[in-house]
C-alpha cells in the first residue's frame, strides 16, 4: 500500500516537472526572440546612421560645386550682369521667401515647395533644383541644389531700387563699412568708406536622396 502511494507521488512530481520545464522553455524562447529583435534594430540604426553620414558627405561635395559655379560666374556673364535668375544653373537672384525649401514649413501644401526632382508641383514657387555631377557623390545617391542670392528682388545690389524701378533694393552684404548687412548706410567714424568693395551673401541649399528613403538637406551661406 505504501509502495503504491509513493509511486503515485512520483508520477505527480514528474507531471509538475514537465510543466515547469515547458514554462521555462517558453520564457527562454521569448528572451531569445527579444534579443534577436534588439540586435536587428541596432544593426538597422547603425546602417541608417551610415547612410546619413554618407549623405552629408555627398551634400558637402555638391556645396563645393555650387560655390565653384558662383566663383566661375562672378566675373561676368548674364547671371551677374543682369542680376537675374538662371534656372538652368539652379541660381535665383532672390531669397524666394514664398518657397518652402524642405517641404516642412507647410507640409500640407506642396504648391509652394521647391521642384527638387523636376516633377514636383511647385506652382507657387519658381525654383527648380539642378542635379550635381560632383565628384564624391557615392553610387545610389542623387544630389540637387539651388542657389539663392540673399536679396529681396532682382537687380543690381549696389542700386537704390530693384530691376523693376520701384522696389527698394535690400541685400545682405559684407565689407562695405557701416553699410554691412544692407545695401545702403550712412558713414560713421571708424568705418571704411562707402566706396569700399562690398560682397553679397549667397545661400546654397542641397537636397540628398539615398537608399532606404534617406533624405537630407544641407545649407550654407557664402559671400562673393
Amino acid at each position: 500500500m505504501k509502495a503504491a502511494i509513493r509511486a503515485r507521488a512520483r508520477r505527480a512530481q514528474s507531471g509538475i516537472s514537465l510543466l515547469v520545464v515547458l514554462i521555462a522553455l517558453v520564457i527562454i524562447g521569448f528572451a531569445a526572440v527579444a534579443l534577436l529583435r534588439s540586435s536587428d534594430t541596432g544593426t538597422l540604426i547603425v546602417g541608417n546612421l551610415a547612410f546619413q553620414e554618407t549623405a552629408l558627405a555627398a551634400g558637402d561635395a555638391a556645396g563645393a560645386e555650387a560655390v565653384q559655379w558662383l566663383l566661375d560666374n562672378a566675373g561676368g556673364g548674364d547671371v551677374f550682369e543682369d542680376n537675374d535668375d538662371n534656372a538652368a544653373a539652379g541660381y535665383f537672384a532672390t531669397t524666394a521667401d514664398n518657397c518652402d525649401l524642405t517641404g516642412t514649413r507647410t507640409p500640407d501644401d506642396v504648391a509652394d515647395d521647391v521642384d527638387w526632382t523636376g516633377a514636383d508641383p511647385g506652382e507657387d514657387c519658381n525654383m527648380v533644383a539642378t542635379a550635381t555631377g560632383a565628384a564624391g557623390v557615392p553610387d545610389g545617391f542623387t544630389v540637387r541644389y539651388v542657389i539663392n542670392r540673399v536679396c529681396n528682388a532682382a537687380g543690381d545690389p549696389n542700386a537704390l531700387v530693384a530691376a523693376d524701378g520701384l522696389t527698394p533694393m535690400v541685400c545682405s552684404r559684407v565689407g562695405s563699412g557701416s553699410s554691412e548687412g544692407s545695401t545702403r548706410g550712412g558713414a560713421s567714424y571708424g568705418s571704411r568708406a562707402l566706396t569700399a568693395e562690398a560682397q553679397t551673401y549667397y545661400r546654397i541649399t542641397t537636397r540628398i536622396d539615398g537608399p532606404r528613403n534617406t533624405v537630407r538637406y544641407v545649407q550654407l551661406l557664402v559671400v562673393i
